[in-house]
This record gives C-alpha cells, sequence and structure tokens, in this order.
C-alpha cells in the first residue's frame, strides 16, 4: 500500500513538469534543438536583438535532405521585426548543410 502511495506521488510530481519556462522578461515554449540552431543563426546576424517569439513555419522531410523554417519575432531598440530562418540538414546524421536568414518585409 505504502509503495503505491509513493508511485502515485512519484508519477504526480513527474508529470506536473512546467509546459512553459520563463526567460529574459517574456515566457517561451521550450526549444526544440532546430528551433535553437534558428535563435543562433539569427544572433549571428543580428547580434544585439532580443528574441520574442520562435514559432515553425513548417518542414519537410525527404530519404536526402530535410528542411525547417521558422519564423522568429526579434526586438532591437524601439523597433520590432521578424526574420524567416530556414535550415537543410541531413536526416540521417543531422549534418546542416545550408541556412538563410531573411528579414521579414511588410
Amino acid at each position: 500500500m505504502l509503495k503505491k502511495i509513493i508511485l502515485c506521488v512519484l508519477l504526480l510530481l513527474v508529470s506536473s513538469k512546467p509546459l512553459y519556462v520563463q526567460g529574459a522578461g517574456y515566457q517561451t515554449a521550450v526549444m526544440t534543438k532546430w528551433e535553437e540552431k534558428a535563435v543562433q543563426e539569427a544572433k549571428k546576424r543580428y547580434p544585439e536583438a532580443e528574441v520574442r517569439l520562435t514559432q515553425k513555419v513548417w518542414d519537410r522531410k525527404r530519404t536526402d535532405e530535410a528542411v525547417k523554417q521558422y519564423h522568429l519575432t526579434l526586438s532591437e531598440g524601439n523597433k520590432d521585426f521578424g526574420v524567416f530562418v530556414t535550415i537543410s540538414y541531413e536526416p540521417s546524421t543531422h549534418k546542416i548543410n545550408k541556412v538563410v536568414v531573411v528579414e521579414e518585409y511588410k
């Protein structure tokens, strides 16, 4: 009986992990490996900008190449703007072939 109670408590603790993490004054979902890479690449091009929001736009997976595209909302000074980061990689090895960062036009 005691084992069952302990098991229930442990399951409740494990299942109650937070879905969101507080960071840099705003809430953001826990990022995937590819989202983190997209943020790194955007920060290379815009080192002073703060990332406000990251959203996956689309992805495509084939046997020889996989591509993911993310839209990042950045803030630099009093200017908010968006960039698209497209990552092309080999699906079997996850070796990155190409990364393209393009500022969104309004």
